[in-house]
Order: C-alpha cells, then structure tokens, then sequence
C-alpha cells in the first residue's frame, strides 16, 4: 500500500512538472507575441547581432518561458539564521 500512495504520489509530481512547462510555455508565447507588438524590430536586430535568426517574437517568448518555467524561485524562512 505504501507503494502505491508513493508511486501516485511521484505521477502527480511529474504530471504537475508536465502542466507547469507547458504553461510557461503557452504564456511565455502570448507575451512575446504581445511584447513583439510594440519592440520586435529592436529585439529582433539585437538577436540579429548575435547569430539568431529566423525566429518570430511568440518563438522566441515560448522558449524563454518554457525554460522559465523550470527555473521557480523557493522561499526559504530560517528563523535561526535570521535572528543571530
């Protein structure tokens, strides 16, 4: 029994990972195609500069957003070490 709960357990883990890439992903598209409105010239140049071509603003805002989407803050509140 303690198997299962554990095993469900890690299915629900990594299906939360699965929705949270995908997310990210889908936002981070919006709000480069959104963010491309109004700065893609400038940005797009700048990529440009660099080697990256070819790529529209929502490509480039669903890869940073689902690389994003991996990189989550952690709040950590130690009491110990802040009150020393």
């Amino acid at each position: 029994m303690k198997f299962i709960e554990m095993l469900t357990h890690a299915l629900i883990v990594a299906g939360m990972f699965f929705v949270y890439a995908l997310l990210g992903t889908i936002i981070g598209a919006f709000t480069g195609w959104v963010v491309g409105i109004f700065f893609a010239k400038p940005i797009l140049a700048i990529l440009s500069a660099i080697g990256i071509e070819g790529f529209k603003m929502w490509q480039i805002g669903a890869f940073l957003g689902f690389v994003g989407s991996f990189f989550r803050s952690t709040n950590v509140n130690d009491y110990r070490r802040a009150n020393t």
